[in-house]
This record gives structure tokens, sequence and C-alpha cells, in this order.
């Protein structure tokens, strides 16, 4: 005798209808009611709630639900990856992993990956080149090194050779040359180009909110400062140091104005007046001059009737008056020196006047040793003894300590004798007086001697007459001075 399998019905779809309880359209049981409230009911009902017997869409406090819950695919169907696109796909060499996508290591984890592409074709095609680059400044090894570190680093955390400010933070850690980094790239023309910030965002982020117009007036000039203007060549390009200093002169006016205009061209003269009358000095002269460009510029594109600041003059701050130094200061300075290259800035400054700048700018081939002669300002000029005597003692000391350096200016030091730039401001501060008050004694002793004769100051120093006449007027009154 056979018996009959039983119906499997767990295949047959549930037919669709209205729930009678929460009249959603979704699958019904044969009560008419969907599969929520069915089984809110009978929970109801085994809880002893004696209210069960009311429809779950008309109680409250019913479990809420997901909407479409039930139109989503099957499992199956969600976990099945989509078919790959076979364009987009990359095909990878025989014998090469597919690199699914391209991540950077981290600056400080980055060793290995730097060792890979340093013996890569085009890493050790730009590490013999950095070899190269250092004949032509005389690095020592050890700084070659480090560059060569330094760009192994570089290129594989960065992208186009421009480090983040964490690859930077990471070359500071482990004390890499960052200037001598730098140097070669610029040479090497890697790494991005020098980005200027485009006047609007230099107007809001020096000068901080302003109202339209005005930031529409301050822009109008900014371009043309920079030479950008293609209607208004009046002036030419200014450097990127000159327009941020005179941003910084007309920020007080500025944000001063825009709490009463709207625009540049309300201002008056008595607002200008009123803004430079408690400013002294150079300040007032540098504010003057910005002011006199702001509406200038203005004026001439026409976005203002009348120039508030044409009657400005800037004018000249007062200078100092020219001291000289006592005899007890000025025999004692030499003997007081322990470096030879501070000796010899002293004598170039304290015999020949030259002044700071001139000094940082003098050149190897300004000097002739055997013909005892200097060039300066054009001009060669002969040596006497003793700063002959203590610049052959300096050219000594320069060649034993940097005998590689290709630097061709007279003073370096362990910096600049990396590179070919002069001395920076800072290396005249370790000297005991001024260069500007040495060479200020120099020339009005000279003035002194002269019976303050301009010309003689003009022939020898190379002068000005303005700056001539200047040291000579600082006499005292029985010395007559001769303005020949």
């Amino acid at each position: 005798m056979s018996v009959a399998a039983p119906a499997d019905n767990s295949s047959a779809e549930t037919p669709k209808g209205t729930c009678r309880s929460c009249h959603r359209s979704l699958a019904v049981n044969r009560d008419e009611r969907c599969r929520l409230c069915a089984t809110a009911r009978r929970n109801a009902h085994l809880d002893g709630d004696p209210d069960w017997e009311t429809e779950p869409g008309q109680r409250r406090g019913i479990q809420l639900f997901l909407g479409d819950s039930f139109s989503a695919p099957p499992r199956a169907a969600r976990l099945r990856p989509a078919p790959p696109d076979p364009e987009a796909a990359a095909v990878p060499a025989a014998g090469q992993q597919m690199e699914l996508f391209s991540l950077r290591p981290a600056p400080d984890r980055a060793d290995g990956a730097a060792r890979t592409w340093a013996s890569s074709p085009a890493g050790a095609e730009l590490l013999a080149a950095v070899t190269t680059f250092d004949r032509t400044r005389g690095w020592p090894a050890a700084t070659t090194r480090g560059v060569q570190r330094a760009i192994a680093l570089v290129a594989v955390t960065s992208s186009h050779f421009d480090p983040s400010p964490a690859v930077l933070a990471e070359l500071r850690r482990r004390y890499l040359p960052l200037r001598r980094l730098r140097e070669f790239l610029a040479a090497a023309e890697l790494g991005p180009f020098p980005r200027q910030m485009h006047p609007t965002s230099l107007v809001k982020h020096t000068l901080g909110e302003l109202p339209a117009p005005m930031v529409k007036e301050l822009t109008a000039w900014i371009t043309a400062l920079t030479g950008d203007d293609s209607t208004h060549r009046r002036t030419r390009p200014h450097t990127s140091s000159t327009i941020d200093s005179y941003l910084r002169a007309v920020r007080a006016a500025v944000q001063q104005w825009a709490r009463h205009y709207p625009s540049l061209r309300q201002v008056t003269d008595d607002d200008v007046d009123t803004h430079l009358e408690p400013l002294r000095g150079s300040r007032r002269t540098h504010t003057a001059v910005a002011l006199r460009s702001l509406f200038g510029t203005l004026k001439a594109h026409k976005m203002i009737f009348a120039d508030p600041a044409r009657h400005t003059r800037p004018g000249n701050y007062p200078r100092r008056p020219v001291l000289g130094l006592d005899d007890a200061t000025r025999t004692g300075l030499l003997p007081s020196l322990d470096r030879a290259d501070h000796r010899l800035v002293v004598l170039l400054a304290a015999v020949h006047a030259l002044s700071r700048a001139d000094i940082a700018k003098l050149r190897l081939d300004d000097v002739d040793l055997h013909a005892h002669t200097i060039v300066m300002h054009g001009h060669t000029r002969p040596l006497d003894t003793l700063t002959h005597d203590h610049l052959v003692a300096w050219l000594h000391e320069r060649r034993q300590r940097w005998p590689n350096t290709a630097n061709p200016h007279l003073l370096i030091t362990t910096q600049s004798a990396l590179g070919l730039t002069s001395v920076s401001t800072a290396y005249f501060q370790g000297l005991p007086i001024p260069v500007a008050d040495l060479r200020a004694d120099r020339l009005l002793g000279q003035a002194r001697d002269t019976s303050g004769d301009v010309l003689a100051l003009m022939h020898l120093f190379g002068l000005s007459s303005r700056g001539a006449a200047r040291y000579c007027t600082e006499l005292e009154p029985d010395v007559p001075t001769n303005f020949r």
C-alpha cells in the first residue's frame, strides 16, 4: 500500500491583498491580515491582554516596520557580485599582481617603498642627477646622501614631488636638508610651480570680510599691481612682498571705512587725513604711499569719482643724527674680535665705508690680491695693507673650511657655502658695533678731514650728492662746509 507524500506548499506564493487591520496592500493570510498584524494579535492573546480582539492597526503601541521590506530581491541575488566591466578592468602583466587601488605609504613607514623606488630605473636616474648637481654646489657627502634620502621619501609619499605638511614634518624629524632639496627640485624643474593666490582671495585673507563693492575695488587694485591688468598698464608689476606690505599698510584704514561706507568711492579727503594724522615716521610714509597707489589706480579705472589721496604728501620721515665713535671704542674694536671674517667686515665698513648690503654682495672676482685692489660700486679702489692682510687671512680660512664650495661670494657661512646666495642680515648681528655705525663714523671723519667737501666724499666713496651733503651738514658749527 502506497502512502501519498504530503503536499509541499512552501513554494506556494501567498496571495496579496489589503490587510483588514493596517489597510496596507501586501501579502495577507486567510484572515486577511498581514504578517505583522497577525503576529501582534497573537502575542496580545498569549499575554492575556483583555483587549486582544481589537485589531492591531487600531491599537496604540504597535511595533514599527521597515517600509517596502518585502520588495527586496532574494538573498542570493543580493550577494551575487556584479559582472566586471571588460573595458575598465586592468589586465595585469604575466606574473604580476593586479593593483586594486593606489595607496601611498605613511611618511614614517615609507623606508621600504623608498628603497624600492631608489632601485628602479627612474629613481636611480634621479639620484644620479643629485650626485651631478652637488658638484656644482660643493656639497659634502653627508648633504648629498641626505638629499637623496629626502627625494626618495618625497617620491613615494607625494604626488608630483609636492610634499604634504606631514611629509615635511617627517623630513624635519629626520634632519634632512629641506633647503637643498628645494634647490635641486627647482633646478630639475620638479615639484609644483609657485602658486599665487587670486587677488580676491588675497584681499579677503588679508583684510577680512568687507562689503562686496570694496572687495571688487581692492581686487582691481591688486590686479593692477601684479601686472595682470591688460587695459591699464600704468606701472610695472610689483613683487609679492610689496603687494603684501601695501595690503598691511591700508588694512586699518579700509577696515575702519568699511564700518561707515559700502564703497571706497565715498571716502573723502578728510577721512584720509584723519587716518594719517596720528601716524608718525616711516609708518605714515608707507601708509600714505599705499593709499595714493590705491586711490590712484581706482581713479584710473574710473571706479571712483575723485581721488581723496591726491593732496597727500608722504614726505620723508626724520632721520636720526649721524654720530661718530669715540677714540677708545675705535682703537680697541679690532683686537677684541676673534673671527677673521668679522675683522674683515669691520675694516671694510670702518675704512672703505661699505654698507652691509655692499659687503654681502662682494664676490671673489672683485678682489685682486696681486694688485692690492677691490671693486666697489663698479669702481676699482686700492686696498690698504691692513685690510689686505686680513683679507688674505680670511681667504685662507675660507679655503680650509669649505674647499669644495661653489659659492662665488667673498663672505660665506656654513649654510650659504652649500648654495650660491649671499649671507643673510643675521650674519652681521654678531658684531659688537653695527656696520651702519662704523660706516657713518668713517664718512663723518672724512667729511671733517676735507672740511665738508661734498665732491670729495662723492669721489672717494661713490655717494650721491644728497648722501654726501648729509654727512657734511652734521659737522660741528666751527667746521666750515665746502659745497663746491
